[in-house]
C-alpha cells in the first residue's frame, strides 16, 4: 500500500478531496491532511510518503517551494500538483525539478484518480530502479573493498613464506575475484603519498570519502599505511593536486610518487612486498585504517568473537567481552596490544557499541601511548564501555536511537538530512522500522527531533554573535537555502523571531 500526503491551505479542499475517493480500493492510505508547505514538509522527513498532492501556493512554504525543497534531497516521489488558471506559471517551474502530474481545479474524481494512478505507477517504477541501481553499486563497493581486504592480509602473509607462493596465491583469487576486480584491467595506478603523518591519516581518509560519495567513484581508494606513508590504489588517474586538497594542512610537508601498473596483480605484488617487513600495517578499509595483528590467527580469533557478539544476547555479552579482556591483558607486547585494541574497537563501532567518534579518539590515544601498562587499561576500560553500552536497559534510548542523534548532530548544517537518508545509508535499515524505533524510544517524530536540534544549534550560534547573520546560522544548521523557513521554525519553537531573541539574550 503506497502512502500519500493532501496539502492544501484550504481546509475544505483537502478534506473534499479526502472524502471524495476510496483509497482504499486504490491500494492507498493517506497519512496526513496538510494544512501549509512546512507541515507537509516535516511529514515527507517524518514519513517518507509515495506521493504528495499539493496546492501549488500556500503560505509560509509554497507548493512550489516544497517541491524545490524534496527535490534536494534522496526522496523518490511523485508530487500531483494542484493549481488555478491563472497559476500555471508556477506548475511549469514546478515541472522543471520532474513533477509529471498537473490538475486545474475545480477537477473531478475520474482525474484526480487517474493522476493518482500514474503518479503511483512512475514511483514504483523510479524507485525500483533507484534501489535496484544502489543494490548494485553498494554490493560491488563492497565486495571491492572486502576482496582487497582479505588479499592484502592473506598477501602479506604468504610473501612471508616466498615469491612462488603469492604468484599462486593470486593466481587463485583472480579466478574468484576477476568478474569483480578484473585484475587484468588496464590503467592501474600506485600513489605513494610520503611524509603523510598518521595523525593526519584520518582527515585524508574522511576527505577522500567524501569525493568518494559525491562524484559516486568507487573505482579507486584502496591502499595501505606503513611508517607515514600511504600507499593508495586507484583504477583511474588521480591529478596530484586532488590528493594534496585530501591532505589539507599537511599538503606541503607530502611527496607524491606516481606509479603505473598493466593489471591489479601486479601492483599488488610489488606493493605487498614493500610493506611486509613493517610489524605495523594498516590497511584501508570503507575509508578506515585497519590495523592488522602480526599473528594473523591471533585476529581471525578476535573476528570471531567480535562477531558472536552480533547475536544481542546477554549471556554471549558476557562471555564475549571476558574472552576480550582476557587476550588483552595476555599481550605483553606494547605493538601487538595497539593493534588488538584498534581492531577490538572497529568491531565494536560496528556493532554500535561505540560511536565513529569515539572509535577515532580511541585509536588516536592509543597510537600516542607510549606505556603498555597506561594502554592495557585503556584497551580494557573501552571494552567495558562498550559492554555496557551493549547491556543497556530498555528505559534509555537504546543504540539504533542513538546512532540517528549522533548522525544529526555531526550532520546537523546538511540541508538534505531526512530520517530516510540516515537510515538507508547511514544504518542500512528500513526507514519505517527505524521511524517507529525512535518515536518510541523518544516519544516524538524525527522531523520534531531534527527542528529542536536545528534551534538549539541556531540559539548557540546567534550567542556566539551570528545576531546579525542570520543567513549564516540558518547555512550551519541546514537551512541555509531558505533563511525565511529558518525564522518561521525558530519563532514557532522560541515565539520569536531569530534576530529578536539574539536581541534580547545581548541585553540581558
Amino acid at each position: 500500500m503506497q502512502k500519500l500526503i493532501i496539502a492544501d491551505d484550504e481546509r475544505v479542499i483537502r478534506e473534499t478531496i479526502y472524502n471524495l475517493i476510496d483509497w482504499e480500493s486504490l491500494d492507498i492510505e493517506v497519512i496526513g491532511l496538510c494544512k501549509d508547505g512546512i507541515e507537509a514538509y516535516n511529514m515527507i522527513l517524518d514519513e517518507a510518503p509515495d506521493i504528495v498532492m499539493t496546492d501549488i501556493r500556500m503560505p509560509g512554504l509554497s507548493g512550489l517551494e516544497l517541491v524545490k525543497r524534496i527535490a534536494q534531497t534522496d526522496q523518490q516521489l511523485q508530487f500531483i500538483i494542484l493549481s488555478g488558471y491563472e497559476e500555471f506559471e508556477y506548475a511549469r517551474e514546478a515541472m522543471k525539478y520532474g513533477v509529471k502530474h498537473y490538475l486545474l481545479k475545480p477537477c473531478n474524481e475520474s482525474k484526480l484518480i487517474e493522476s493518482i494512478q500514474q503518479a503511483g505507477e512512475d514511483c514504483r517504477k523510479a524507485r525500483m530502479q533507484v534501489e535496484k541501481q544502489r543494490q548494485q553499486n553498494e554490493m560491488l563497493y563492497i565486495i571491492h573493498q572486502d576482496a582487497l581486504y582479505h588479499l592484502i592480509i592473506d598477501g602479506i602473509f604468504i610473501m612471508e613464506e616466498s615469491q612462488v607462493d603469492f604468484q599462486k596465491y593470486m593466481k587463485e583469487q583472480i579466478r574468484v575475484y576477476d568478474p569483480y576486480l578484473n585484475f587484468d584491467e588496464k590503467k592501474c595506478y600506485l600513489y605513494y603519498l610520503y611524509y603523510l603523518e598518521q595523525k593526519y591519516l584520518e582527515g585524508f581518509l574522511e576527505k577522500m570519502e567524501e569525493y568518494r560519495n559525491k562524484e559516486k567513484n568507487s573505482s579507486i581508494f584502496y591502499g595501505i599505511y606503513v611508517k607515514n606513508t600511504l600507499l593508495l590504489f586507484s583504477r583511474e588517474k588521480i591529478e596530484a593536486e586532488l590528493l594534496w586538497e585530501w591532505c589539507g594542512n599537511t599538503a606541503a610537508l607530502v611527496e607524491i610518487k606516481t606509479e603505473r601498473y598493466e593489471n591489479l596483480s601486479e601492483l599488488l605484488e610489488n606493493a605487498l612486498s614493500k610493506v611486509r617487513r613493517y610489524d605495523m600495517i594498516y590497511v584501508i578499509h570503507h575509508s578506515k585504517a585497519i590495523a592488522i595483528l602480526n599473528n594473523q590467527n591471533s585476529l581471525r580469533y578476535i573476528q570471531s568473537i567480535c562477531r558472536e557478539l552480533e547475536s544481542n544476547d546477554g549471556r554471549k555479552v558476557d562471555h564475549c567481552t571476558e574472552e576480550l579482556l582476557k587476550a588483552v591483558r595476555e599481550t605483553a607486547q606494547h605493538e601487538q596490544l595497539q593493534m588488538l585494541g584498534n581492531s577490538i574497537c572497529a568491531y565494536m563501532a560496528k556493532l554500535g557499541a561505540c560511536s565513529m567518534a569515539e572509535e577515532t579518539r580511541f585509536i588516536r590515544d592509543s597510537n600516542q601511548e607510549q606505556d603498555t601498562e597506561k594502554l592495557k587499561q585503556m584497551t580494557v576500560e573501552m571494552i567495558l564501555d562498550a559492554k555496557r553500552t551493549l547491556c543497556r536497559s530498555d528505559q534509555e534510548y537504546g543504540i539504533l536511537t542513538e546512532r540517528v542523534m549522533a548522525y544529526v548532530k555531526e550532520h546537523l548544517a546538511d540541508s538534505d538530512l531526512t530520517l530516510k537518508k540516515i537510515a538507508e545509508e547511514h544504518l542500512y535499515m528500513n526507514v519505517d522500522y527505524v521511524s517507529r524505533k525512535f518515536r518510541k524510544s523518544t516519544g516524538k517524530k524525527f522531523s520534531q527531533y531534527l527542528t529542536e536540534q536545528r534551534v538549539e544549534r541556531a540559539k548557540e550560534l546567534l550567542i556566539e554573535g551570528g545576531g546579525n547573520k542570520i543567513q549564516y546560522v540558518a547555512e550551519r544548521v541546514g537551512c541555509g537555502n531558505n533563511p525565511q523557513y529558518f525564522s518561521q521554525i525558530f519563532k514557532k519553537i522560541v515565539g520569536t523571531t531569530p534576530g529578536k531573541w539574539a536581541q534580547q539574550m545581548s541585553e540581558k
